[in-house]
């Protein structure tokens, strides 16, 4: 047995084997794993990458993260698993488990967990316990034999541990580790960054705007909030008072629904003719980019209306960590973060008339009082930051480490 070293915070330093599936960041959940790698990293523990795609597109300056991190990097298996090569598959499995035994590793941390066969088999041949971060709902309708061995689930919510509970996780093996954000990776909106992100944009100065950013799909709620969006439209200049040609230029501007994020071909059609079907200059359409800060502090509230329930809510926590309100499902991961005194922000996306009204109540909640976005941040800061979630992965990956 090898003499453990301690972490820079004294507890064991451990030796992860984080499996991914390439090592360009191409979502939410790459970025999310790259970050806490990074923080183990600096935590002091030794980290290699167990990765499939060797050809993944290079960074502008010719080196992915992880390479730029200068870890380990280690050309996986395919980590498929099908019923009609289960054999070969298995097989296959088996023997990078003996790859994986040759690198004594204390941890195998795996966030796909589509991929929990080839995890299970690869920790029962190495001797690794396996850590699977649910992240999403499951891949499977009943995990069976697959879910035991040396097996940790981490669920990002408690929405999350009771799907994949009812799939065949045991639950008593579930740890609630709830990712978090930088907060300084998304800073506080000041004016003069909301003056200029609007500049950049074409908003008005003084435009109530709502944003809502992600894949512009019916799971994610862009068509219901379409379709509210023109109840938010028609009951604003229902409120308006009837200007006298004096105080015209008083005339407050009329709501803008900002849209950031990938169109689908399938889909594509359906949210045209939504868009089409609202007043012009009403929705502002812009491509998917991976910079929201701007788009962030170029609002007022943020929206996050998905029918599919979320397994966590990284936008809401973006959002408040840039003091914007956000209007969010009741369900999921997005319920569990806007909880307590927050809870008056959600919403069932699928009634459209209790999400306009929310969405106008918001705006002018927003208006009223300039401490809600101090008190959204703090919230965030407290509660979803990187410091209270990187010290729940790493408990977490400790007491089920290889002693």
């Amino acid at each position: 047995m090898r003499p453990r070293q301690a972490a820079a915070d004294g507890t064991r330093r451990l030796r992860v084997g984080v499996l991914v599936t390439g090592l360009a960041i191409t979502g939410g959940l790459e970025r999310c794993v790259l970050e806490d790698t990074r923080e183990l990293v600096a935590a002091g523990h030794e980290v290699e990458i167990w990765h499939r795609n060797a050809h993944s597109p290079r960074a502008a300056e010719g080196k992915l993260p992880y390479e730029a991190m200068g870890l380990r990097l280690v050309q996986a298996t395919d980590y498929r698993f099908g019923i009609r090569t289960a054999a070969r598959d298995t097989w296959r499995f088996a023997r990078e488990g003996l790859r994986i035994r040759r690198s004594r590793l204390d941890v195998l941390w795996l966030n796909r967990p589509e991929y929990l066969p080839f995890g299970r088999v690869v920790s029962m041949v190495s001797g690794v316990p396996l850590a699977v971060h649910l992240h999403h709902a499951p891949n499977y309708r009943r995990l069976g034999p697959i879910a035991g061995g040396r097996t940790r689930y981490f669920a990002v919510s408690h929405a999350m541990a009771r799907a994949w509970a009812d799939a065949g996780a045991p639950m008593e093996r579930i740890t609630i580790v709830p990712n978090g954000v930088d907060t300084d990776a998304f800073p506080a909106a000041t004016p003069a960054s909301t003056q200029s992100a609007r500049a950049a944009l074409g908003i008005a100065e003084d435009t109530p705007t709502v944003l809502y950013y992600g894949r512009l799909t019916r799971s994610k709620g862009v068509l219901a909030l379409l379709e509210a969006w023109g109840r938010v439209l028609t009951t604003a200049a229902a409120r308006v008072p009837v200007a006298t040609p004096a105080a015209v230029h008083q005339v407050p501007p009329a709501p803008l629904l900002l849209l950031a994020g990938a169109l689908y071909p399938e889909e594509a059609d359906a949210v045209h003719a939504a868009i089409a079907a609202l007043p012009a200059g009403s929705v502002l359409v812009v491509p998917e980019r991976d910079d929201v800060v701007p788009l962030l502090h170029a609002a007022d509230v943020v929206v996050a209306p998905s029918i599919e329930p979320e397994g966590f809510g990284r936008v809401v926590v973006e959002a408040m960590s840039a003091g914007r309100p956000v209007v969010a499902a009741a369900s999921g991961g997005t319920g569990e973060i806007l909880s307590g005194d927050w809870a008056r922000f959600t919403v069932d996306p699928t009634d459209t008339d209790a999400l306009a009204e929310k969405l106008l109540g918001t705006l002018a909640e927003a208006e009223a009082d300039p401490s809600l976005a101090e008190r959204c941040r703090a919230w965030v800061r407290d509660r979803y930051g990187r410091e209270p979630h990187v010290r729940a992965l790493l408990l977490a990956l400790l007491a089920h480490a290889r002693r």
